[in-house]
């Protein structure tokens, strides 16, 4: 199921509240990334994956960043329409790639080929996110006086076998049975990336981010 089939006016529509913090979250992914390249838009690019309705690309494009789309489904308007796993860019075209929501439509394998194409074309980093099945035990959020917000959060596994529905169409979650963070992780760093930040945050807590570095 696509972003344009759940209407507008829906109770379950695309872009409920935690959504556009994940909104949020991939643009100061890219402002972060930008700062750490030293601040010239004229040698920083970014390639989308996935862009959906294209909020985050319109958004990124309005402060001049220069961002490259692509997405295997046409009604979606990408500059590419393509697929993540053959990507038709040179080596180390981009300075970074985000990819969040995406991985999780395809079967594991296929992931991490994807994220070795990704690997390829940038030049050092990749922002991705995939969903985060787990249950929430206990979260706390403690914000004291000249201090910084303290946050902790206990998650459980599901132990739940991942079913791909036509729905969702998601072929592996993270907390799913088979797909620990651990593996996850492991896998990420075997496709040749150091993890530079990873986690769920208390207001996405249904996604599992990561930063990666390729090595």
């Amino acid at each position: 199921m696509g972003v344009y089939d759940v209407p507008f006016h829906s109770e379950q529509f695309y872009d409920h509240k935690a959504r556009w913090i994940h909104y949020f979250h991939q643009i100061r992914a890219v402002r972060s990334e930008l700062r750490e390249n030293g601040g010239d838009l004229d040698k920083f690019s970014v390639l989308e994956i996935g862009p959906s309705h294209g909020l985050v690309t319109g958004y990124l494009r309005k402060f001049g960043v220069k961002v490259t789309t692509l997405d295997i489904k046409p009604e979606y308007t990408p500059d590419v329409v393509g697929d993540v796993c053959e990507l038709p860019f040179a080596d180390d075209s981009f300075s970074m790639a985000i990819a969040c929501e995406v991985l999780e439509h395809m079967p594991f394998t296929d992931s991490l080929k994807a994220l070795r194409e990704l690997r390829r074309v940038v030049k050092r980093t990749i922002f991705i996110s995939v969903p985060d099945a787990r249950r929430t035990l206990l979260q706390m959020r403690l914000k004291l006086p000249f201090c910084r917000e303290i946050s902790l959060t206990i998650r459980v596994p599901t132990l739940q076998r991942q079913i791909v529905t036509v729905a969702r169409a998601h072929n592996w979650e993270i907390g799913k049975r088979g797909y620990p963070p651990s593996y996850v992780r492991s896998s990420i760093r075997r496709a040749g990336f150091r993890i530079l930040r990873e986690g769920s945050l208390p207001d996405t807590p249904r996604n599992y981010y990561f930063l990666l570095e390729k090595i």
